[in-house]
């Protein structure tokens, strides 16, 4: 069994050049908690492996992750949008630590005001993290006709690969949407597999083509990380039991639902 925690930006203090929403602004975590997050996983009994690895890649990494996973539990360190505090932040302090990421990039959002440059890809690969497509536009691919879905999920693929020269392998669902065309497409572009933002683990003995991942936010505290990489049981009741919960409130607030944890989540921003 192993995890999967996604972040997305790292805040180190210095101006943001793109726009925030309040949302966006909860998925940002200071550089100094992450650090601690990256500086817990060195010095503990985890193992930081590649996704490669975990899926039983035929390779020094995989044999010595599959040796080490039977005592230790195993994690995968990935980040969305293609965020230049990837290039900036994230990826030197990784490399501090030994560890590499697999980041999901917006191919259209290359090159733009706050994300990493085609430059900055190609560096990242050849430093040994690994590139891995979250589309062109990063839309809600179910509401998208099927010709426009495999224009995201195929030619963000082939944009990837042209710039770093290394096969992209895995696509990242643009805000966890999925239906069964979204799949079909990443299965014919040759995908090993694509990652959504439910909270769960992944189990290595069983092909799943579709991976969960725990979101990291900016609340994230090391000991929840712990617990995520130490408690799995615990941290798997916990997940079911927050799914039932929030279930429930959807059900009964409805549209409300959504405009109240926008409400929450803006006020924390501000606190």
């Amino acid at each position: 069994m192993f995890a999967i925690i996604l972040y997305h930006g790292i805040d180190s203090g210095e101006r943001w050049d793109r726009s925030m929403t309040p949302t966006d602004r909860e998925y940002v975590l200071s550089r100094r908690l992450f650090e601690e997050h990256i500086a817990y996983l060195s010095t503990n009994a985890v193992t930081v492996a590649s996704l490669r690895a975990c899926r039983g890649a035929s390779d020094d990494e995989s044999a010595a992750s599959s040796d080490r996973s039977d005592r230790r539990p195993v994690v995968v360190l990935t980040f969305d949008d293609g965020d230049v505090s990837g290039y900036t932040t994230a990826a030197p302090i990784l490399e501090r630590f030994g560890f590499r990421g697999e980041f999901f990039v917006v191919t259209d959002w290359i090159g733009r005001a706050g994300f990493m440059t085609a430059g900055q890809l190609r560096e990242l690969s050849a430093r040994g993290h690994r590139i891995h497509s979250h589309s062109r536009t990063h839309p809600r691919l179910p509401a998208l006709e099927t010709a426009a879905i495999d224009e995201e999920v195929i030619a963000s693929k082939r944009e990837l690969e042209a710039i770093t020269g290394a096969p992209v392998e895995y696509f990242s669902i643009p805000n966890g949407a999925y239906d069964v065309r979204v799949l079909d497409a990443a299965r014919r572009s040759g995908y090993a597999g694509a990652l959504n933002s439910t909270a769960g683990y992944n189990e290595r003995a069983i092909a799943s083509f579709v991976l969960r991942r725990f979101s990291a936010k900016s609340y994230t505290t090391v000991a929840d990380l712990a617990s995520i990489c130490e408690r799995p049981r615990y941290t798997a009741a916990r997940v079911a039991l927050r799914r039932s919960t929030l279930a429930a409130a959807k059900h009964m607030l409805g549209g409300r639902y959504d405009r109240l944890r926008h409400a929450l989540v803006s006020r924390k921003g501000r606190s």
